[in-house]
């Protein structure tokens, strides 16, 4: 999907100590990717986003986390887990790492390697495609978030790619989930 760089402008402005760690994963050289409701946000979801999500491989993880002096946590919940870590003391930006969706017995993780370009100053921002986030949001159901709205409104989304979400789903080997949670 596209991206919007005044969408982003405004993430920035909602969570303005995200401009700062960004920064510094930049100066930094840490990989990393936005994912969760800003990417969605900046690729076309209406929601606004409540809080921001850096995802990171195993390796830029524990970089992230050194430059930050940060203590990562694992976090174990019915349909997902994953590593996390806050940089901020008002919790509005996580560092993730390892997130992982669970249902009927499978576990299904894929690192943030897939990334889409945010043109913002100078600094090199990418995002989880949202293709990737709506795989994730659907077979995680965490019910108490607005995933399942996300995902239908990105399913009516006409830049949504249904060819890259089902490669990511096989990817994943989660056709059969994915096709049982659709009802197709």
């Amino acid at each position: 999907m596209k991206t919007d760089v005044k969408r982003f402008e405004e993430v920035i402005a909602t969570f303005p100590k995200f401009e700062s760690i960004l920064e510094q994963l930049d100066s930094a050289n840490i990989p990393y990717a936005v994912g969760g409701s800003v990417a969605l946000y900046v690729q076309g979801n209406d929601r606004k986003p409540k809080d921001v999500d850096i995802m990171f491989t195993d390796e830029a993880f524990d970089r992230a986390n050194a430059l930050f002096n940060l203590g990562p946590r694992h976090i174990e919940r019915p349909y997902n887990s994953m590593n996390k870590s806050t940089p901020v003391d008002d919790g509005s930006v996580d560092f993730l790492n390892r997130y992982t969706s669970k249902i009927d017995g499978h576990s299904y993780h894929s690192p943030p390697t897939e990334t889409v370009p945010v043109a913002f100053k100078n600094i090199k921002v990418t995002l989880v495609p949202a293709e990737k986030v709506a795989v994730f949001k659907l077979i995680s159901r965490r019910e108490h978030h607005n995933d399942l709205d996300d995902f239908n409104e990105l399913f009516q989304h006409p830049d949504f790619d249904m060819a890259i979400f089902w490669r990511i789903v096989d990817s994943l080997d989660a056709r059969g989930t994915v096709t049982s949670l659709l009802g197709s």
